[in-house]
């Protein structure tokens, strides 16, 4: 009898031990389990937030992809210009062939502005008819001019000041570049009398 007594205590004495192993091991890992996770998001890099120069760095880059395309674009008209000017045709297929080409011309809003106040400074400065025969300089005006009027016209804008100052600063450039009229013809000196009336509402 005593040893049954014996042995029961020895062998709740077992179980009572390796319960407490089996918590003793649970508690450790779950403790280092637990260290793991809070190391894992003690350590997560942070998020960089936007900010100033990475908005300066963007805005730069934008800036850049414009003035490139502004470049192709003036690239791509001028070497046409060029080409057509250099060519053995007559004046008249010369300027038939930029005319049909300023027509179709896709300019942006910051090119056509620049060809808008081109035209008027080269009025103003009284260079626009001094060199007839100069066929680059004569077919640039005829494109630039050609440009805005198309522009204007085809929003139904063909009566504001610049799109009237336009067209008829294409008309001089263009029948005086043809020889059809004298610089100091009648016709000529209407039209710039037109080009001064425009001038004024814009100014």
């Amino acid at each position: 009898m005593g040893n049954l007594f014996k042995g029961c205590l020895g062998c709740l004495g077992l179980i009572i031990l390796l319960l407490l192993v089996i918590g003793g091991c649970t508690a450790y890992f779950g403790a280092k389990e637990y260290n793991k996770t809070e190391e894992s998001v003690t350590e997560a890099p942070a998020e960089k937030a936007p900010n100033s120069e990475d908005n300066e760095t963007v805005s730069g880059k934008e800036e850049t992809a414009s003035e490139e395309k502004e470049a192709a674009e003036k690239g791509s008209w001028l070497s046409k210009i060029q080409e057509v000017a250099a060519s053995n045709k007559s004046k008249t297929e010369k300027f038939d062939e930029v005319s049909l080409y300023a027509q179709d011309y896709n300019a942006s809003d910051s090119e056509r502005t620049e060809f808008e106040n081109y035209i008027v400074n080269e009025y103003k400065n009284g260079k626009y008819l001094a060199d007839i025969e100069n066929d680059e300089y004569m077919l640039t005006n005829i494109f630039k001019a050609e440009v805005v009027d198309t522009y204007h016209d085809h929003r139904g804008q063909d009566n504001t000041p610049i799109a009237l100052f336009a067209f008829d600063f294409w008309q001089n450039t263009k029948y005086t570049y043809r020889g059809v009229d004298d610089v100091n013809s009648h016709e000529v000196k209407a039209n710039e009398e037109q080009m001064d009336k425009a001038l004024a509402k814009m100014y």
